[in-house]
């Protein structure tokens, strides 16, 4: 019986361990590394870009008063040089107004996206998290396009653009360890006003990455 009641006092206390280490990455704010790739539409040209690699970071604040609920913040940087795709031909003679026409050139570009908002996880087991995330996108957007000729019909420098962003990942905890690792997909729209700009601009991440809890284990 003595026997007994020591093994339940312990297994009590390892469920207690365990529980207090899960709610201090609950509730632990949390830095992040991530690399991956990126497919962007840049809306001057008929189709997407070619995956490009992006990295970037992130950080989580814990929501007082709710669980599970971060304010959450995301940068990542992407870039491509040299790829064929088509713009309008109204580039060729300086024409406001975009024609039906497309030509084929060679195109660089480079994308910053800051993204602020929240992010709710969704505990499926002490090791695996799901978690969704969503809120307003902040892009800084280069663009270049040159005829094969070599000359230059399109140059963009640091247009600031606004839109929205949500996605989703998927995170594994380790034992015994602040460090977890996740994978994650994230949809970026934006809108420009600018009249070479026909349709929205969209970015999808599809990123590996680390985090490391702040709180002590």
């Amino acid at each position: 019986m003595k026997k007994i009641i020591i093994l339940f006092n312990f297994l009590l206390c390892l469920a207690a361990t365990i529980n207090a280490q899960s709610y201090v990455k609950n509730s632990s704010p949390f830095l992040g590394g991530l690399a991956g790739a990126a497919s962007v539409n840049l809306s001057t040209t008929d189709e997407q870009t070619p995956l490009s690699f992006v990295f970037g970071g992130s950080i989580g604040i814990p929501v007082p008063l709710v669980k599970n609920l971060f304010l959450y913040a995301r940068t990542s940087y992407t870039s491509q040089s040299n790829f064929q795709s088509f713009y309008n031909t109204s580039y060729l003679n300086n024409v406001v107004q975009l024609s039906d026409e497309f030509v084929e050139v060679n195109s660089s570009f480079s994308q910053l996206i800051l993204n602020g908002g929240l992010l709710y996880n969704f505990i499926v087991t002490n090791e695996f998290v799901f978690g969704i995330n969503g809120g307003l996108t902040y892009m800084v957007v280069n663009q270049e396009a040159r005829l094969r000729t070599g000359r230059v019909i399109s140059t963009v420098e640091n247009e600031n653009i606004w839109g929205a962003f949500g996605g989703v990942i998927a995170e594994k905890r380790w034992d015994d360890s602040n460090f977890s690792t996740f994978v994650e997909a994230q949809y970026n729209y934006a809108e420009s006003d600018a009249v070479y700009r026909p349709g929205a601009l969209s970015a999808m991440n599809y990123t590996f990455g680390v985090r490391y809890y702040l709180a002590g284990r």
